[in-house]
């Protein structure tokens, strides 16, 4: 707690005033500086030690401490204050303890850098390993990491300038205190791992912005960590030791080096020679304007670390949770409900899709991205084997219980709790649509919190916005496998949960382990001391342990008068009204579908907490806020008083002080450049008085959930404000259940038809030219795959917001394995180049049943294959198949030059070889379409396949030569060049229903129809699959695609583009 505010005290200064501290410009002699010893993380003598447990954890932030460098520089300030304390703010929010600056002097160049040993295995996992999450832009992330993992090695000779930063000791365990036996010789690797978190996101942040940059951290170095502390002036040295003046020598260090030119700090004076008054005085004594003070930098120093830094000792507890929660009829439901999830498959729609896919919306910032890129490769750490040999210190569940606190509050969580991990709070099924068994019974649940400060500059949906969850999220899942390391080594299976790769719900296990209550934001629980600025994580395991129990603070009551949050929600989606019976638990229900929408696609900033930045309960901590806490806590009832109170003292307000972060978003070419959108900068709505009666909102029970595996389910919005009003309140539901009236009382989930994907492995990759790759699949247990003919297609899940579709090119008769190739344009829309960069043998991957669009006449008399560049790829086997059934074929190869053709050494193997003619530009070989096929007759057909302007040159030529529409068979396989089309308002009316329509200008008919329940199926959302096409019963259509002949064009249409032909038309269609 504090006595003083420090809002007007600038991020960048940090929390200790070390603006109080006399400097000097002249160098110290750094000869004198003794070296920074190097940290170890082996404990071999204490099998119980965490420090053995957080070897990884340091080994995987050393391995990702160098990365790839941006090629598009992004444009920041130029002044080099702004960029010190730009950068020094970031790092504060990243929670070191102490920042500066200083350029890199020679002497701190290291003649041998120390390398940490546990790297090697690690990049190892990076390499090689593929993760089982389907989190938005993972695959992008891990593709990263391994590039720069192999990449060659470079110096630091050019960098200039180097961040240093500190990182404090908390207190040291007693011997004998209760919950310290793994936490004892544990303080420099738990200040080198804290600190080289920061150090690794900060260097990450400078290369996106297109500057290199380079961590060093304690047990992975170039540079002397103690000369560079010296020189920035974050130490001096004092008695042949390196002393900071606030924290002596109870610290760990860590650096950036970086050509990202900054203002630097001077070094300090001796201690000697600083002002006991000026920097012991009376302000550090009470922190006069800034956050620690002599009393309160040290939250342990009163406090064992088995019971945190917060008194909940204090709080009310409850033998059950304040909120009714139906045990024994909550549905599990799969992984893929995920609304995240949900929107990164297309189910919202095209726009949701789009802001999702590769992570756009944490990637169009770049704190968030820094952060993001280190969450992706924790997820390698995150499950594990266990020690075959149990502990022999482990058979007290009290004292596991004890031990796991202290631990998680010693290395940095901010509330810790323990409870059982129910089957109900388990999803059905994995990202992979793999179902879960429900292998742990026990949960840790652990909150990080978001940070007041960087929170009171904020909007709450500005630029910022989506790096306070990141930073939360990094965080637990260093610290959360840290900790299910640590059970792991001990000889019980333990798992992380994070928010990339989660299997349990976390909500229910915080309400289980006294975190907090269900608050009227939702799905989000609140924390008496930090309010809803937090982000959560879970360790299950089996290990045993004694529980915590549920509290009771007054919030249901205190939320049930308060509805600051629903008025401040800028998409509408928190409910003034109340408590409601959804899936088995009573909740103030958001729709989840208009909270994500907005935080996916909002345009002003990057994700979205508003809810949080202006909710009563987020306080700074200051004492004259206690009797505001004691107030909510004792007399909830007096809620609205308390938030018009809130209100008039301008909690929830922006305080631009506390601005320190860039607006900028990223471009095209990847750049990081001011943002050309105006910024959220948002005042509080006092004036506005939401009804409930007002509002319409949609949820999403178990009963309309997705199907459990990764591909396409589109929403049914009106059945989900059906169900929304289906709602009832707790009160009714326990009446119908004391009645015995349990019929379609609760949600279920069922699972209906089957799986529209199938699992595959990559068995052989080979590249065939620089840009084209051959891929064979085969089944993971070796079983034949399905059935397939030629011209047959696969749609591929690259990764999910990337649903591909390749022509299969091997043979029909062979279902031992699919062949498809790919050709990696660089200048498409990411597929290809992420498939390139990702599908390698032994990865796992989904696709479908072969589904074919392009299917081969075996009865023609004679068959004319035009492949053009890659389209030769469904003419192979459609040539396997024409020579198998001994029918007349030619097939025609063209190509720009040898060195661009694929499957040349594979096409003169076949056993029709001789029917195949090769045409390559660059050797004055070109086809002659007209020539080819000259001659029609009766029963002739021409297939083509290739780029927009072959293809045209192959179907024009074949109408001059006299070959009828139905003669003419064509696929493409990208977007070709569209026309200046000119949209407009149009009426849809469904033949079977009667229901009409309206389709604005800027949206799609297959938009509308999902969005209004309407199931279509949606693939390509280009014109190009098909799979949306309908029977038109009456109008005017603009046939806008690339799959249907002029025939077919007079009875069908696709839904995805085309449209009525003029303006206010009407079409009816045969739905």
């Amino acid at each position: 707690m504090k006595l003083f505010s420090d809002k007007k005290r600038p991020v960048s200064m940090g929390g200790y005033p070390l603006e109080r501290l006399a400097r000097t410009e002249r160098m110290p002699d750094l000869s004198g500086v003794p070296s920074y010893p190097v940290v170890s993380f082996q404990r071999p003598d204490h099998r119980e030690s965490l420090v053995n447990a957080m070897a990884e954890a340091q080994a995987m932030l050393d391995a990702i401490r160098i990365g790839l460098i941006n090629k598009a520089k992004a444009e920041v300030p130029e002044d080099r204050s702004e960029r010190a304390n730009h950068m020094k703010a970031f790092g504060y929010f990243s929670d070191a303890s102490m920042m500066a600056i200083a350029k890199i002097p020679q002497s701190a160049l290291l003649e041998k850098p120390y390398v940490n040993p546990d790297i090697e295995a690690l990049a190892y996992k990076l390499q090689n390993e593929q993760t089982t999450t389907l989190a938005s832009g993972v695959d992008v992330i891990m593709a990263d990491l391994k590039e720069s993992m192999e990449a060659p090695p470079t110096g630091i000779e050019k960098h200039s300038h180097a961040l240093v930063i500190a990182q404090e000791f908390v207190r040291d365990p007693e011997e004998g205190e209760v919950g310290a036996d793994w936490i004892m010789d544990a303080q420099e690797a738990r200040a080198c791992m804290r600190s080289s978190e920061v150090a690794i996101v900060l260097a990450q942040y400078l290369r996106l912005l297109g500057y290199d940059a380079r961590a060093h951290t304690g047990s992975t170095s170039d540079v002397d960590l103690n000369q560079l502390a010296v020189a920035s002036g974050l130490a001096g040295v004092e008695d042949g030791q390196v002393v900071n003046p606030y924290l002596g020598t109870r610290f760990g260090l860590a650096a950036v080096t970086t050509n990202f030119e900054m203002q630097i700090d001077h070094p300090i004076k001796p201690l000697k020679e600083q002002s006991s008054f000026h920097t012991y005085g009376p302000a550090w004594m009470v922190g006069k304007g800034f956050a620690k003070n002599a009393f309160n930098h040290e939250p342990f120093s009163k406090r064992r670390f088995v019971d945190g830094a917060h008194p909940f000792e204090k709080l009310k507890r409850v033998d059950d949770p304040t909120t009714f929660i139906d045990e024994m009829r909550v549905p599990r439901v799969p992984k893929r409900t995920d609304m995240f999830a949900r929107s990164l498959f297309g189910d919202m729609g095209k726009g949701n899709q789009q802001a999702a896919r590769n992570g756009h919306y944490v990637r169009k910032s770049a704190p968030s991205m820094a952060q993001r890129r280190a969450l992706g490769a924790f997820t390698l750490l995150q499950d594990g084997p266990a020690n075959p040999e149990k502990s022999q210190h482990t058979q007290s569940a009290k004292s596991n219980a004890e031990n796991i606190k202290a631990a998680a509050y010693f290395l940095g969580g901010d509330a810790i709790g323990l409870s059982r991990c129910p089957e109900w709070a388990w999803y059905s099924h994995n990202a992979l649509g793999d179902e879960i068994n429900p292998p742990h019974d026990q949960a840790i649940s652990m909150i990080i919190d978001q940070g007041f400060e960087t929170m009171e500059g904020a909007s709450g949906d500005d630029w910022i916005a989506v790096s306070q969850s990141m930073r939360a999220y990094l965080r637990f899942s260093i610290l959360g496998g840290v900790i299910a390391n640590q059970i792991r080594r001990l000889g019980y299976p333990a798992k992380a949960h994070s928010v990339m790769d989660g299997e349990v719900l976390q909500p229910p296990l915080l309400l289980l382990s006294g975190l907090g209550e269900v608050s009227r934001i939702g799905e989000v629980i609140l924390n008496p001391f930090l309010g809803p600025r937090l982000k959560s994580g879970a360790v299950t395991t089996t290990m045993p342990m004694e529980h915590d129990k549920p509290i009771d603070f007054g919030l249901q009551e205190f939320c049930n008068a308060c509805n600051k949050c629903a008025r401040e929600c800028p998409s509408g989606a928190i409910t003034a009204g109340p408590k409601l019976m959804f899936n088995g638990y009573e909740i103030w229900k958001s729709d989840s579908q208009k909270c994500t929408t907005y935080r996916v696609t909002q345009p002003g900033g990057a994700m979205c907490g508003r809810c949080m930045k202006t909710c009563p309960w987020n306080l700074e901590g200051l004492f004259i806020q206690a009797p505001f806490r004691w107030a909510a806590m004792n007399f909830p009832k007096l809620a609205p008083a308390l938030a018009k109170l809130d209100d008039k003292v301008g909690n929830g307000e922006i305080n631009p002080i506390k601005k320190w972060w860039w607006d900028l978003e990223i471009e095209e070419d990847g750049g990081y450049r001011p943002t050309k959108k105006p910024v959220n900068e948002r005042a509080l709505q006092t004036s506005l008085d939401l009804q409930y009666e007002d509002q319409t909102l949609a949820v999403y029970p178990a009963n309309l959930a997705p199907h459990p595996w990764p591909f396409p389910f589109p929403m049914d919005r009106e059945k989900g404000i059906e169900a929304y009003q289906a709602m009832i309140t707790a009160k009714e539901y326990k009446a119908r259940l004391a009645a015995g009236e349990t019929d379609d009382l609760a949600h279920s989930y069922h699972i209906e038809g089957d799986a529209p994907v199938i699992r595959v492995k990559i068995a052989r990759v080979e590249a065939m030219t620089s840009g084209i790759n051959k891929y064979e699949l085969s089944s993971v247990d070796g079983s034949p795959l399905p059935d397939w003919t030629a011209g047959a297609h696969l749609d591929i899940v690259v990764a999910p917001e990337f649903l591909r579709q390749y022509s299969m090119s091997g043979d029909p008769a062979n279902n031992q394995s699919y062949q498809i190739g790919v050709l990696r344009e660089d200048e498409g829309r990411g597929g290809s180049q992420l498939l390139h960069r990702i599908f390698n043998e032994g990865r796992k991957i989904f696709i479908s049943k072969p589904i074919n669009h392009f299917g081969l006449d075996e009865a023609a008399k004679k068959t004319f294959l035009m492949g053009g560049g890659i389209g030769i790829t469904p003419m192979i086997a459609m040539a396997h198949r024409l020579h198998a059934i001994g029918a007349d074929f030619a097939i025609h190869y063209s190509c720009s030059s040898r060195t661009n053709a694929g499957f040349l050494s594979d096409l003169a193997e076949f056993p029709w070889k001789n029917k195949l003619q090769l045409h390559f530009s660059d050797e004055g070989s070109r086809a002659d379409l007209n020539a080819i096929l000259a001659g029609y007759q009766d029963g002739y057909h021409v297939y083509t396949c290739g780029p927009e302007r072959y293809m045209n040159g192959v179907l024009d030529a074949a109408e001059e030569q006299g070959y009828p529409d139905e003669a003419r068979h064509f696929e493409f396989f990208n977007v070709p060049e569209l026309p200046e089309y000119e949209n407009y308002d149009f009426t849809l009316r469904l033949a079977k229903s009667g229901r009409e329509f309206l389709v604005p200008a800027d949206r799609s008919a297959t938009d509308i129809l999902t969005e209004n329940g309407i199931s279509v199926d949606v693939k390509c959302s280009d014109g190009i699959c098909g799979v949306c096409k309908c029977g038109i019963v009456e109008g005017d259509v603009e046939h806008r695609d690339f799959v249907l002949s002029k025939a077919q064009r007079e009875k069908e249409m696709i839904l995805c583009q085309s449209r009525a032909a003029a303006k206010d038309g009407v079409v009816i269609v045969d739905l």
